[in-house]
This record gives structure tokens, C-alpha cells and sequence, in this order.
């Protein structure tokens, strides 16, 4: 091992040209994947976000139903309601609170996905079928582990940056002992750089 750096300080002005051609297509692979995961994590937000404003206008609608339920439960109380037409308000008032209901799964299955509750709650038809609906939440996780993915490669980016850098000084300075310095640098900081956007490669596949 001694012998083969010994070898390789002697060879610095091939070394340092190529280290730097290899991380510089290290940062180009590395840029590709980031624009990639990058571009689905902004498709997931609008998801996340279309699912969230679906979720409200149920919320809305639920509310408003509610409130019919409410008023139809204080009609009957009050004995405003003829006797011959308190079966049809009882009726009225079961249908209301079934809708209540129904309006309250569907907030469930849009907001935790059709994977996190039990399949006779299902509601919610995708392409024409049942269970398959991605809830905002499980979204939200998906984004979150882009995000993360998305801060390792933009950390090794800069580094394969700052690695070019310090080889291309390393090629200019004309002593042996800086030259191997900057080379040192320059391959420590690139290997970081990897092992950086691997993890960030990791992580947005899950």
C-alpha cells in the first residue's frame, strides 16, 4: 500500500486530471438524480395539496349537513312538527346523519389512505375501484423523504464542486508537496461527496 501512494506521488500530474474528471461526472450523475427527485417531489406536493383541499370542501359539506341534522333535531324537540309529518322529519333527520357519517369516511380515507383503515370503510373509487386511494398524509411522508433525499444531494454537490476546485489548484501549484496536499484534498472531499449522494439515493427510493 505504501509502495502504490509512493507510486501515485509520483504520477500527480495524471492523478489530478483524472480524479477531477471522475467527480465531475460524479456531480453531473449526482445533479440528474436531485433534478429528478426534485421534480417528483414538487408533483407530490401538488398531490399532497389537491388531496388537503378535497379533504376541506368534505369537511365543509359534512358541516352544513350537520347543521340540517341540528335544526331538524330542535324542530322535533320543539313540537313544531305537525304529528302526521314527524315520521317523514325522523326519516329526514336518519338520512342527514347518515350522510354526516358518510361525509366523516370520506375525510378519513382522503386525509390517512385507503391502505391505513379497514376495507369496509372504503368509499372513495379510484379508476373505478375501491382501496386505492393515496391519502394526504402518506403523501406528506413520501415528500418528506424526498426532502431528506433532497439535502444529501444538494451537500454532495457541493462538495464534488469544492472538490473540482482543489484539484484544479492542485494542478496549478508547481511544488510536489502541495500538489499531493491538494490531491489528498481533493479525493477525500469527493469520496464524502459520494457516500453523501448514495445516501441520498437511498433514501428517496425508501
Amino acid at each position: 500500500m505504501l509502495r502504490f501512494f509512493e507510486q501515485l506521488q509520483q504520477k500527480l500530474e495524471l492523478a489530478l486530471p483524472l480524479s477531477i474528471a471522475i467527480f465531475a461526472a460524479a456531480l453531473g450523475i449526482n445533479d440528474l438524480l436531485s433534478g429528478n427527485y426534485g421534480a417528483d417531489e414538487i408533483k407530490l406536493s401538488n398531490l399532497r395539496n389537491n388531496s388537503l383541499q378535497w379533504y376541506q370542501s368534505k369537511g365543509i359539506k359534512g358541516t352544513i349537513v350537520e347543521g340540517q341534522a341540528d335544526l331538524v333535531k330542535v324542530l322535533i324537540k320543539s313540537g313544531s312538527i305537525a304529528p302526521d309529518k314527524r315520521g317523514h322529519m325522523a326519516e329526514l333527520l336518519r338520512q342527514l346523519q347518515s350522510k354526516v357519517n358518510r361525509y366523516d369516511s370520506e375525510k378519513r380515507e382522503i386525509l390517512m389512505g385507503s391502505r391505513q383503515i379497514p376495507a369496509e370503510q372504503w368509499t372513495q373509487e379510484v379508476d373505478g375501484k375501491l382501496g386505492q386511494l393515496v391519502g394526504a398524509k402518506e403523501y406528506e411522508q413520501q415528500i418528506d423523504q424526498l426532502a431528506g433525499a433532497g439535502d444529501c444531494f444538494d451537500l454532495a454537490s457541493m462538495l464534488f464542486q469544492l472538490c473540482l476546485v482543489t484539484g484544479a489548484v492542485g494542478i496549478v501549484v508547481p511544488q510536489a508537496s502541495m500538489k499531493w496536499a491538494f490531491f489528498q484534498a481533493t479525493v477525500c472531499i469527493g469520496l464524502v461527496g459520494i457516500i453523501l449522494g448514495g445516501q441520498g439515493l437511498y433514501r428517496a427510493l425508501g
